[in-house]
C-alpha cells in the first residue's frame, strides 16, 4: 500500500526549506495533490536521510543552547564516556548466555504467569482505534508484578544476619575475590546497632549471582529483571540513566515499539515518570541490548531543550559516531533480514524521539501524542474499572468447600500483596485490588527507607474509601459468628472509619486497633459489606496520615486483614 503525505504537504512539509527535495530524495513522487511513496519503493534511502535529520537537529539544538566546555576538555571528558558505553554495552552480553537464562527460568513460575496472561487477554476490554495486547504483553504485566511481590526485595541496608537488627553504615569496603568474581567491586560496610557485628553489603553486578540474593537497589533489579525478560524470549534492553537509575525496555509485537518497564517500581509504558513524577534533571539515556546501544534520552522528556543544555560531557556528533560504529560492530555478523527489522525499527523509535510528549493532567507520567497507550498498565483494560481508576463490583461467594466447612476465612498481607483465601484451600489472588467491592483513590504505598508497606490515600486526595463484600444469599447459610481484624492507623488528624454492615442494614463500627473483633450484630444475616473511609491529615503528607494495614515489606507471615465467618443453617 503505498504512503501519502497530502495531507502534511499543505500544512507542515512544503514551508520547510529542503524538505520537500528530501521526501523526493527519499523517493516519494507527485500525484495531484499529494506526495506518495510508491508501495514497491525502496525504503534505504528514506531510513538514510531520516537519520542524518535526526543527527542533525540533535547538533543544531546542541549549538544554539551553545556549550561553553573547550574541545579539549571535551575530548578528554569523551574518552571516559566511551569506557562507560562500551562497559555497558559488553555487560548485556550476559542475558544472552544460555546456562543464566535457565537458571532464571528456573525460578520463574513461567506456567502461572502465562496461565494468568492468558486470561487476562481474553478479558481485556477493546477500545475502537487501537491495537489489541497480546498474550506476551500480559506476560510482560505479570512477570513485572511477580518479581516486584513476590521475587525481588528492596535493599536500603541490610538486616544483621546474627539478631536480625538493623545496621548503620560505616562507609566502603575492599571487596573480596569473591565479590570481584560476581562483579562487585563497590562493597558497602554496616554495623548492627543491637549486637555491633560488622555486616557487609556487595553491590553484585552479575545477574546470575542477584538469581540467589534477590535483594538490592535499583541497579540490581533492572540487571536481574532483564535477565529475567530475556529468559522468557522478550527482546529486552537495559537501560542506564546517567543521573543514577536503571530500568528495562520491552519491545512489544503487538504494539510494534519498545516499552518501558521499571521493575522497581512495578509500573509499565511510563516515560514521563522521572522527569514529571520524580523531577529529575535528565541528561544521558541509553539502551543496550545484544544487537544495539541507542540514546533513547528524547522516549524520556518532554523538555528537549533542557536535556540538552545539561548533557556537556561529550559532542552531539562525537556521540552519534560512536554509537553508530558500536552498533556496526555489533551487528556485523547479523543476518541482512535482521539488520532491515532493526533499521525499520529504528526508524519507527526516531518518529517517537522527534514527537512531542503530553503528560496528562495530574500523572507523573506522560505518553507519545498519538501513540498506543498500554491501557492494562494503566488499570484500563479491566472490565469492571471505571476510567477514573476507580474499583467496584467484586463480591464473594461461597465456594463448595466452604459450603460444606461453613466457613469463609481471608486473609490479605500487603507485602506479598496477595489475598490468601484460608478456607477453600488457601487459594490465592494477587493485587489488593482484585478482590475489593469499591476503591476510591486508594493506593498501595512502599517506604524503602522504613522497610514499611500499607494501603494509604492516592496523593493529593482529600478522601478516600475501600470496601469489601461477601454475599451468601444463593447458599442456604447464615451468618453464626464473625470475627474481623482490620489493622490501620492514623497521624497527626488523620481519621480512618471502619464500618460492617449486614444484608439488613445492621451497621457496626470497628476500632480498626491490631486484635480481631468479634461483630454478634450480624449473627443471622446472608451478606455483609465492610468499608474504610479515610480522611484528614496535615500538609502535603496528609495522605500519609491514613494507613491501612501497615506492616514490614520482607514480613510476609503477618495477616493486618483478616475475616473469619462461621455459618450455620437458615
Amino acid at each position: 500500500m503505498p504512503i501519502c503525505y497530502g495531507v502534511c504537504r499543505g500544512k507542515r512539509i512544503l514551508p520547510v526549506t529542503g524538505a520537500i527535495e528530501c521526501l523526493f530524495a527519499m523517493g516519494f513522487v507527485e500525484d495531484g495533490e499529494h506526495l506518495t511513496l510508491p508501495s514497491g519503493a525502496s525504503l534505504h534511502e528514506l531510513r538514510w536521510i531520516q537519520k542524518q535529520l535526526a543527527g542533525e537537529r540533535l547538533k543544531a539544538m546542541s549549538q544554539t543552547i551553545g556549550h561553553k566546555l573547550s574541545v579539549t576538555s571535551l575530548q578528554a571528558s569523551e574518552i571516559t564516556f566511551y569506557q562507560k558505553l562500551k562497559s555497558s554495552a559488553d555487560h548485556v552480553l550476559m542475558y544472552e548466555d544460555r546456562l543464566l537464562q535457565q537458571q532464571a527460568r528456573d525460578v520463574i513460575p513461567f506456567l502461572e504467569l502465562n496461565q494468568k496472561a492468558e486470561e487476562k487477554c481474553l478479558n481485556q476490554a477493546q477500545d475502537d482505534g487501537e491495537r489489541p495486547l497480546d498474550k506476551r504483553d500480559f506476560l510482560l504485566l505479570e512477570l513485572l508484578k511477580w518479581f516486584k511481590t513476590r521475587f525481588f526485595t528492596w535493599t536500603n541496608s541490610p538486616k544483621c544476619d546474627s539478631c536480625n537488627g538493623r545496621t548503620s553504615s560505616m562507609g566502603m569496603l575492599e571487596p573480596s575475590i569473591d565479590d570481584l568474581r560476581w562483579g562487585a567491586s563497590r562493597v558497602e560496610g554496616y554495623r548492627c546497632t543491637n549486637c555491633n557485628r560488622a555486616i557487609k553489603f556487595p553491590r553484585y553486578n552479575h545477574p546470575g549471582k542477584l538469581l540467589e540474593t534477590r535483594t538490592g537497589r535499583c541497579g540490581e533489579w533492572a540487571n536481574c529483571f532483564t535477565l529475567c525478560c530475556r529468559a522468557v524470549g522478550f527482546e529486552a534492553r537495559h537501560v542506564v540513566d546517567w543521573t543514577d537509575h536503571v530500568w528495562t525496555e520491552v519491545f512489544s509485537q503487538s504494539q510494534q515499539r519498545w516499552v518501558h518497564c521499571d521493575s522497581c517500581e512495578n509500573v509499565c509504558d511510563k516515560p514521563m515518570l522521572y522527569e514529571k513524577g520524580w523531577g529529575k534533571k535528565l541528561s544521558y539515556m541509553f539502551a543496550f541490548s545484544c544487537e544495539e546501544v541507542v540514546d533513547v534520552s528524547w522516549r524520556y522528556t518532554a523538555k528537549p531543550q533542557d536535556v540538552l543544555s545539561r548533557r556537556t560531557e561529550c559532542r552531539e556528533d562525537w556521540l552519534i559516531d560512536s554509537i553508530s560504529k558500536l552498533n556496526q560492530q555489533r551487528q556485523q555478523s547479523l543476518a541482512s533480514t535482521r539488520r532491515a527489522i532493526l533499521e525499520e525499527r529504528a526508524s519507527r523509535e526516531l518518529v517517537e524521539f522527534l514527537s512531542s510528549k503530553a503528560v496528562k493532567d495530574g500523572e507523573g507520567q506522560g505518553r507519545v501524542s498519538g501513540s498506543v497507550a498500554w491501557r492494562v498498565a494503566r488499570g484500563e483494560t479491566r472490565r469492571d474499572q471505571a476510567t477514573n481508576g476507580n474499583v467496584e463490583n467484586y463480591t464473594y461467594k461461597l465456594t463448595s468447600n466452604e459450603k460444606a466447612a461453613k466457613l469463609f476465612h481471608l486473609r490479605y498481607t500487603p507485602a506479598r500483596n496477595v489475598y490468601i483465601r484460608v478456607s477453600d484451600d488457601n487459594k490465592e489472588m494477587q493485587e489488593w485490588d482484585s478482590a475489593v467491592h469499591t476503591s476510591t483513590n486508594i493506593q498501595r504505598k512502599e517506604e524503602f527507607d522504613w522497610e514499611m508497606v500499607y494501603l494509604a490515600r492516592q496523593e493529593g486526595s482529600p478522601t478516600a474509601s475501600i470496601s469489601w463484600k461477601m454475599d451468601f444469599d444463593d447458599s442456604g447459610l447464615v451468618i453464626d459468628q464473625v470475627t474481623i481484624k482490620a489493622c490501620s492507623q492514623t497521624f497527626q488528624t488523620g481519621h480512618i472509619e471502619w464500618t460492617v454492615c449486614g444484608g439488613d442494614d445492621v451497621c457496626v463500627q470497628l476500632s480498626g486497633g491490631a486484635e480481631a473483633e468479634r461483630v454478634s450484630a450480624l449473627n443471622g444475616s446472608k451478606s455483609i459489606n465492610l468499608k474504610a473511609s479515610l480522611s484528614g491529615g496535615q500538609g502535603d503528607v496528609a495522605w500519609q496520615h491514613t494507613q491501612l494495614f501497615r506492616m514490614g515489606l520482607n514480613d510476609h507471615n503477618t495477616y493486618p486483614f483478616e475475616i473469619v465467618i462461621h455459618l450455620r443453617e437458615q
